[in-house]
């Protein structure tokens, strides 16, 4: 009796949590640049660092998806951060920059401010630019900030994310973030950012991993039975076609 109760309370713990992840609005993070204005002479070259700021939340991944002006920059390296495992950094095209991180362990996550990557860039010309991440809620082809629960929702608030303002050879202050033909990266050049999607898997392994290391392989097989009864159990209860069987 006392096994059943612990079973049954397990499952209804994770009833609970799957109803309140589906349902609880998701808490925002945001993407900044440190520092947030850098002034530099043609030729010279400087550090901007891509700052993840989760505060209290729970993280699993990012990514961090941004553009300027190729006219006056260029991209001459990116050096891995602290932050989070780096899975992949991109910057062939001219104009945008992409890294991801992730973290290292199936089950863990991080929180509050670290840097992901820092990114070393080339002043070309004389000019101003914007260094601003592409970000719109709900895309995740763009930058994305996942937190560490089961549906692994995007916190990322994108009004507040940093901007980075570079003048070179005494431009003028840049007085708009760089236009762009598509804020989506261009076929064949910037990856498809999409780290939500293995996210997701990544955190379910974590769980099922948990749960192995927890039960033995009988109670295992008891709380797979129970897990499985479930939704014939809903089926049998709401579906009229199948209740007029047992009658």
């Amino acid at each position: 009796m006392l096994k059943l109760k612990k079973y049954l309370a397990i499952i209804t713990g994770m009833t609970i949590l799957f109803v309140v992840c589906g349902v609880s609005a998701a808490e925002a993070a945001t993407l900044q640049f440190k520092p947030s204005s850098v002034t530099a002479n043609p030729g010279d070259t400087f550090d901007l660092e891509v700052v993840v700021d989760a505060e209290t939340k729970e993280i699993l991944a990012v990514d961090a998806l941004f553009e300027y002006d190729a006219n006056v920059l260029s991209i001459e390296s990116m050096a891995d951060g602290t932050y989070l495992e780096i899975a992949q950094k991109e910057f062939s095209e001219q104009g945008k920059g992409y890294a991801a991180g992730v973290v290292q362990q199936a089950g863990t996550s991080v929180t509050g401010k670290g840097t992901l990557v820092t990114v070393k860039f080339k002043a070309k010309a004389a000019g101003s630019t914007k260094v601003s991440f592409i970000c719109k809620i709900g895309d995740k082809t763009e930058s994305n900030i996942s937190e560490a629960s089961i549906d692994a929702p995007d916190l990322i608030d994108c009004s507040s994310n940093g901007v980075a303002d570079v003048v070179v050879g005494g431009g003028s202050a840049p007085t708009k973030a760089p236009e762009s033909s598509s804020t989506k990266p261009t076929p064949g050049s910037l990856p498809k950012t999409g780290m939500l999607d293995n996210v997701l898997i990544f955190s379910a392994i974590g769980i099922l991993n948990s749960i192995y290391n927890y039960f033995s392989y009988k109670e295992l097989s008891y709380l797979i039975s129970i897990v499985l009864l479930i939704p014939i159990i809903w089926y049998l209860g709401f579906n009229k076609e199948a209740q007029k069987y047992f009658k």
